[in-house]
């Protein structure tokens, strides 16, 4: 977590308050020349990869050896497969409803926990709005729990505290344990039927806490709810504008989709906005806390963790679209890797444990969708990245042929995100889809496979000590236990 560069210009850009579910136009210098070029480039690499006919030469390539053949083979039942399972998802997604918001009177009391650490004036965005937002604020308490922070993020969760009144209640760890630990303080203390975790870079929209227990409210059968994430940060690089268009793709197309398996299949909800049932959190909670892997505590994914163990008693974890929240990404390539290996990483390690319980009797309802996502998913830790990593050495030695038709591939694959986030955010910003796809090839191609040999490294990568002065610090302050801070 780290803030962001301008904290006002982000928040001017995209307020949750205003617009959490579209896109605004940025208008930012060199926008219409830039899309121009990319439709440009996609329409001229798919005219110049089927004038020169470079998916039959690489056909007649590959099927002259025997190696070349098999791969073939496998490679077309693999892409047959996937693009059914794709479609199949579409169906889902376009079939998916949010849960209609329940009336005040029928709101459960919430626990709201919020992580920090080293985040810095967000920090204090983050709690004023969940403080402010349109929840009975009887039924509201706020844990921020500051994981030992080393710049001055104690100093604006205070301030908060005397602006916000008795909702607010914070801690400081003497020393940085990792965000599950900091969560595990806020579970452990709070009274709320539900608890609710935000990241301190994330601002919720005004009814994402209403929109996000709802589906707990009608239906007791429900452990987990997904909220729904956007960028915040959107004006702060290339990088996050691209980000933003695979965001919509993760949680309006996957989660939507995962949604609607078995009632209620989401396999992650994400840090920025998730809730959990607490009567299925407490009988699992030291065991989450304690969690290892290959030998070593496995620190990062703890979200992606929690929602598997909610899924393995037989719970259903929904997502809910009408829950809004914008969080900041990464505005560097360098960033982006770090956070992408993290997420692999707990991926890894997640997939593992959910084949444990996946194809046992572990739920009342349909577990034949379930079950098919979690084979592709598992398939897909593997087997699309040798492909490509295959194709990718074969365009070094036949660029013409083999570079020409991935380029191309690229381009016309990035149609169906291209189409999906036009139609439903109705925002030229989809063109961007395009770039992802082209980036996410060939820039990020090396991340899953490196983060599937690394799998056992439980490092969380994206934490960065900022320096402060010395008054700051908690040695500073003498704090040698936990200090609490209340209104």
């Amino acid at each position: 977590m780290s803030a962001i560069p301008s904290l006002s210009g982000a928040t001017r850009a995209v307020s949750p308050s205003k617009r959490c579910n579209r896109y605004d136009a940025l208008h930012l210098p060199g926008d219409r020349w830039m899309k121009t070029a990319i439709v440009l480039f996609a329409a001229v690499t798919v005219t110049a990869a089927y004038v020169n006919g470079v998916a039959l030469t690489a056909v007649d390539i590959l099927w002259s050896s025997s190696v070349g053949r098999a791969f073939m083979i496998v490679g077309g039942l693999y892409g047959t497969v996937v693009t059914g399972f794709s479609f199949w998802r579409l169906f889902l997604a376009l079939r998916y409803k949010p849960v209609p918001t329940v009336a005040d009177a029928r709101l459960p009391k919430l626990t709201v926990v919020v992580p920090s650490y080293n985040e810095g004036k967000l920090v204090y965005e983050t709690l004023k709005n969940i403080a402010l937002s349109h929840y009975p604020r009887e039924r509201l308490e706020i844990f921020v729990i500051d994981d030992g922070s080393v710049d001055d993020t104690w100093r604006h969760i205070r301030r908060a505290v005397r602006d916000f009144g008795p909702r607010i209640h914070a801690q400081r760890l003497p020393e940085n344990r990792g965000k599950r630990h900091a969560l595990y303080e806020g579970f452990r203390r709070g009274t709320g039927d539900i608890f609710i975790t935000v990241d301190s870079d994330s601002l919720i929209a005004p009814d994402a806490l209403k929109a996000v227990v709802s589906p707990m409210v009608v239906d007791s059968t429900v452990g987990g709810v997904a909220g729904n994430v956007r960028v915040l940060n959107r004006r702060g690089g290339f990088i996050p504008r691209m980000l933003s268009v695979r965001y919509v793709m993760t949680f309006d197309y996957k989660r939507a989709a995962q949604s609607m398996m078995g009632k209620g299949g989401v396999l992650c909800c994400a840090g920025a906005l998730a809730a959990y049932r607490r009567s299925a959190v407490m009988p699992i909670l030291d065991q989450w806390l304690n969690q290892r892997w290959r030998g070593n505590p496995a620190r990062a994914g703890e979200d992606h963790a929690m929602t598997n163990f909610i899924l393995r008693q037989g719970l259903k974890v929904r997502f809910q679209r009408t829950a809004h929240v914008l969080t900041n990404s990464p505005t560097t390539y360098r960033g982006l890797c770090k956070m992408f290996t993290r997420w692999a990483r707990s991926n890894v390690r997640e997939t593992f444990h959910t084949g444990e319980y996946v194809f046992s009797n572990f739920t009342k309802e349909s577990k034949l969708g379930i079950r098919f996502n979690y084979a592709m998913s598992a398939v897909g830790q593997v087997l699309p990245y040798f492909f490509l990593l295959v194709i990718l050495a074969l365009s070094l030695v036949m660029p013409t042929v083999f570079g020409l038709k991935l380029l191309a591939s690229c381009a016309a694959g990035s149609l169906f995100t291209v189409l999906f986030f036009g139609i439903r955010e109705r925002s030229s910003e989809a063109l961007l889809g395009v770039c992802y796809g082209l980036f996410a090839t060939f820039a990020l191609c090396w991340v899953h496979p490196w983060a599937l040999l690394t799998c056992d490294r439980s490092v969380w990568l994206t934490r960065v000590k900022k320096p402060v002065a010395q008054s700051d610090t908690i040695r500073s302050m003498g704090h040698s236990q936990p200090q609490l801070v209340t209104a």
